[in-house]
């Protein structure tokens, strides 16, 4: 995404309403210009147009494009990323979900061999099939800002086993568990959770104490939570259901 539709987004999100002639006056466009931008990032959902104007959808409700995703704490990802390889083996069969965080998981297992990687996001099965290392599936069905989701998806989930399933989520509650804003999302979770031997859930810290409308893992089906950080004491006493690790932690 251009660097001037984000800038567009971050003004939004800050001020709540924009209007054409303030963004006009910010980012140095032409009216026609911000309105094109605008017009873009409300079929996106991102945003929705209002005489004069643009307002920002229901936080809770916005599902970023994949591109912005992927850069968002791109830097805790990559942490999590980092302890979470150390899990995986050569020969091991593992679902990626259609995250911005499993995509950067998929970065590092560059380095292990003979793999057999299930996941419905495009970015992950190329990453993973750029290497030649390693097998990839790509999940089919309704595909949908690079990831694939429906009742096919779910349909071929159905019929995968894996050693470990990988997970992440956008938001996290100590006593719903992890949650999504999509249907799609939660839904192949919640095959997966019960298709595979281990399963893990990757978070940055912003996920905590946060709920979204549709359940994908429960509590007591995760195995292992890896983080950036240590999380607050009331999340750390879960560890009687799971294994946390975080960041600069290894003594698991």
């Amino acid at each position: 995404m251009e660097a001037r539709k984000e800038e567009i987004i971050e003004l939004i999100k800050k001020k709540k309403y924009v209007s054409i002639p303030f963004l006009e006056e910010k980012l140095h466009y032409s009216q026609s210009t911000i309105r094109r931008d605008l017009n873009y990032l409300e079929r996106l959902h991102i945003i929705k147009r209002v005489p004069g104007g643009a307002v920002l959808v229901k936080e809770e409700l916005i599902e970023n494009p994949n591109e912005i995703k992927y850069e968002t704490n791109k830097e805790e990802k990559n942490l999590i990323a980092e302890l979470a390889i150390d899990f995986v083996e050569d020969y091991a069969s593992i679902f990626l979900d259609a995250s911005s965080t499993s995509q950067v998981f998929a970065e590092k297992l560059k380095r292990r061999k003979n793999l057999k990687v299930f996941t419905p996001n495009l970015y992950t099965a190329k990453e993973i099939e750029s290497t030649r290392k390693n097998q990839v599936y790509l999940i089919g069905g309704l595909l949908n800002d690079e990831h694939t989701g429906g009742s096919f998806c779910n349909e071929m989930a159905a019929q995968i086993t894996t050693d470990y399933a990988f997970f992440s989520c956008r938001g996290f509650d100590l006593n719903f568990g992890a949650s999504d804003a999509l249907e799609n999302e939660a839904g192949i979770k919640k095959i997966m959770k019960e298709n595979s031997k281990k399963n893990f859930l990757l978070l940055d810290h912003t996920k905590f104490n946060s709920m979204y409308t549709f359940q994908s893992l429960t509590v007591e089906s995760i195995d292992y939570m890896i983080t950036d950080r240590k999380p607050n004491n009331a999340t750390y006493a879960l560890n009687k259901y799971f294994e946390i690790i975080y960041g600069n932690d290894y003594s698991r």
